[in-house]
C-alpha cells in the first residue's frame, strides 16, 4: 500500500479548509445582502409608509372626530356623507392617506420577492385589494357619489404585523454582523 506523501496531504488539507472557509464567507455575504436588500427596499419603506398612514388616520380622527375617536368618525361619515366629516375625510383620502397607501402597495408589488416568508401574508394582499378598490372610489367622488365606501377595509392590523417584520428582519441582520446591543461582538 503506498503512503501518501506529507506535503501532499497538507496541501490537500490546506485545499479543503480554503474551499470551506470561502464557501462559508461567501454564504454569509449573500446572506447580508438579502437581508439589507429586504430592510432597504421593503420592510423600512413600508413600514414608513404604514405608520405614516397610521399616524395620519388617527390624527384625522382625533382632530375632526366629534369624540377624538375613529369610531365615531366614520359613523359620522356613514350617516351624513355630505357633512363636514365626510368632508374633511375625503380631503385628507385624496391628499394624504390613500397616497401614502399607494406608495406602500407598490412597495409590496415590486419587492414581494423580498418577503421573508414563502407565502404571501394575507394583511399585505388586503392592503392592495384595498387601495386598489379605492382608486374606484376616488374617482366616484369626483363623480359626485360621495357615499360611496370600499367593501375591502383597510387592514388595521397591518402596522404591528409590518413593525414586528420590521425587527424581526433587523435583529437578523445584527445577528449576521456580528452586532450584539449596539455593540459589535468580538469574533
Amino acid at each position: 500500500m503506498p503512503l501518501i506523501p506529507p506535503g501532499v496531504l497538507a496541501a490537500l488539507g490546506g485545499y479543503f479548509f480554503t474551499y470551506y472557509n470561502t464557501r462559508i464567507t461567501e454564504e454569509r455575504k449573500a446572506q447580508i445582502e438579502r437581508v439589507n436588500e429586504q430592510v432597504r427596499n421593503l420592510y423600512g419603506p413600508l413600514l414608513a409608509c404604514v405608520t405614516a398612514s397610521k399616524s395620519a388616520f388617527d390624527a384625522m380622527c382625533h382632530q375632526h372626530s366629534p369624540d377624538g375617536t375613529s369610531k365615531t368618525f366614520i359613523e359620522a361619515i356613514r350617516s351624513n356623507p355630505g357633512g363636514c366629516e365626510g368632508q374633511v375625510y375625503r380631503q385628507w383620502m385624496r391628499a394624504v392617506l390613500q397616497p401614502l397607501n399607494e406608495k406602500a402597495k407598490d412597495i409590496i408589488v415590486k419587492h414581494a420577492d423580498l418577503l421573508q416568508s414563502s407565502q404571501m401574508e394575507p394583511l399585505l394582499l388586503q392592503l392592495v385589494a384595498h387601495v386598489s378598490a379605492y382608486q374606484v372610489i376616488l374617482q366616484r367622488w369626483e363623480e359626485g357619489h360621495i357615499e360611496e365606501w370600499s367593501a375591502i377595509s383597510y387592514p388595521n392590523e397591518l402596522h404591528m404585523y409590518v413593525t414586528s417584520e420590521f425587527q424581526r428582519i433587523k435583529q437578523r441582520q445584527a445577528n449576521l454582523l456580528g452586532i450584539k446591543d449596539g455593540i459589535r461582538s468580538k469574533l
